[in-house]
């Protein structure tokens, strides 16, 4: 099952839009996967809790019951509808399914060396039809394009298609329906291929410069900054501090001359889905006096008005777990400090301003605990990899899957902490599932972790 659906989600758009269905099945078949996902984890718990095997304890067991306990309270506490609460929390509630699920999968070493195989080649997959798309022009781009259609459930409609707000130009998409998912997912590609590498040498250098490039071809910022920042996590944990800040030195020195000869201050910022703009444009353009005047309306904006509009009016528990209702609220605020009049398109574009809007400071806290207790078990297991005394083959074929899932998620943690900023990146079926599938992997790969008291019921 977790086999079929590493392979799948990254296909879901494509495969879907050729199945002979309507659009009401077609929408419906999007929940495949979800519905696999919780089936699978219904089967481990009646399984478990009928042979009397314990659940192991992860390190974000607390924090995670916290913080499902701040959402119920906010609820209660605003009047929040139970529908839109509930279809707000469960695109991140249905990957936290599948973390417990993998975590409490009894996985051999060869069974995870598999998974982060199965990721490589789907990230190999999509590379493959970026060069279509980015070669074929228009007829490749409408042939990868997904089916368009729109679903309603329980009052809230759901549109499914590419870029409600247009596509940049010349940018790719592979086949995830979107360009900003598919730049987050090859990411994700990007730190299991760097931790294969033990030595940098010119082949491995060449792999991480294509995927690098095939990121910023998606014309996804945040993307190409993330790619950035996990390559320099990735050679901080091999080569330490002193040579990473020569690093980042160097990159810094020729990042600014690119900065001064292509898109010096002065200049006006151009959207890239308005006029064809370069590689290096698209990104030194986010420096441009005009881009940043465009930005107080948009992420920046979120950060300087509905932070203390918040902090203000509702710091405890936020206004309510209910998307619209929040928006509503937080537009009529007694004291505002809102940039712009809310609305629903770009609301979670910076998601930690976006939890604290529906959880409050008690909700931000255990959300961001999550995250830093992974970091937390990460550090811990990759430290004990590398102490650990070696005494026969076996450890050493351990050892070294161990460091090697412990480096994906101290990667990975610090770049989704900086694109939670940017986009609702835990939310993407492209790169939530595979994220939580490599948090669950690291715990499933620790054969010390403890176990609660094991619970047997007989059916």
């Amino acid at each position: 099952m977790i086999y079929f659906l590493t392979g799948y989600v990254a296909f879901e758009e494509f495969v879907l839009k050729f199945l002979p269905v309507s659009d009401a099945i077609y929408s419906y078949l999007r929940f495949f996967g979800e519905i696999l996902i919780y089936v699978a984890f219904g089967k481990l718990v009646i399984h478990k809790l009928h042979r009397g095997i314990p659940f192991v304890k992860t390190a974000i067991d607390l924090p995670i019951i916290g913080f499902y306990v701040v959402v119920l309270l906010s609820i209660l506490v605003n009047g929040s509808p139970l529908i839109g609460s509930i279809y707000n929390i469960r695109p991140f509630a249905r990957y936290i399914v599948l973390f417990y699920l993998v975590a409490n999968s009894a996985l051999s070493e060869k069974r995870i060396t598999t998974l982060l195989r199965i990721i490589l080649g789907v990230g190999i997959f999509q590379l493959a039809a970026g060069v279509i798309q980015w070669v074929g022009g228009p007829a490749a781009f409408d042939f990868f394009l997904p089916r368009e259609s729109t679903l309603s459930i329980g009052g809230f409609t759901k549109e499914y298609r590419l870029l409600e707000l247009g596509r940049e130009i010349g940018s790719i998409y592979g086949t995830l329906g979107d360009t900003v998912i598919y730049g987050v997912f090859m990411i994700l590609v990007l730190v299991v291929y760097l931790s294969r590498i033990r030595r940098l040498e010119y082949l491995n250098l060449l792999g991480a410069a294509v995927l690098f490039f095939f990121i910023a071809r998606s014309y996804s910022r945040a993307a190409t900054f993330s790619a950035l920042l996990a390559g320099g996590a990735w050679y901080y944990f091999h080569y330490g501090w002193k040579k990473t800040l020569q690093l980042a030195g160097a990159t810094a020195l020729v990042f600014g001359l690119l900065l001064a000869v292509v898109n010096p201050f002065n200049l006006e910022y151009i959207n890239p889905r308005k006029a064809k703009v370069g590689l290096v444009g698209n990104v030194t353009g986010v420096f441009s006096g005009s881009y940043v005047r465009v930005a107080q309306k948009q992420r920046l904006g979120a950060l300087m008005g509905n932070i203390p509009t918040v902090l203000v009016n509702k710091p405890i528990l936020g206004y309510g777990a209910d998307q619209n209702t929040t928006i509503e609220r937080l537009n009529m605020s007694k004291r505002s400090f809102l940039l712009k009049v809310l609305s629903k398109n770009g609301f979670k574009d910076v998601y930690w301003v976006a939890i604290l809007c529906f959880y409050g400071i008690l909700g931000l806290g255990f959300f961001a605990l999550i995250f830093y207790q992974l970091f937390r078990a990460a550090l811990k297991l990759y430290k004990k990899s590398v102490s650990t005394s070696l005494t026969t083959a076996r450890d050493v074929i351990s050892s070294r899957l161990t460091q090697r899932i412990a480096i994906i998620m101290l990667c990975l943690v610090a770049v989704t902490v900086f694109l939670l900023f940017f986009n609702r990146t835990l939310e993407f079926r492209g790169y939530g599932f595979y994220f939580w599938l490599c948090a669950g992997l690291m715990f499933a790969s620790d054969r010390s972790l403890p176990t609660y008291r094991p619970l047997k019921i007989t059916l």
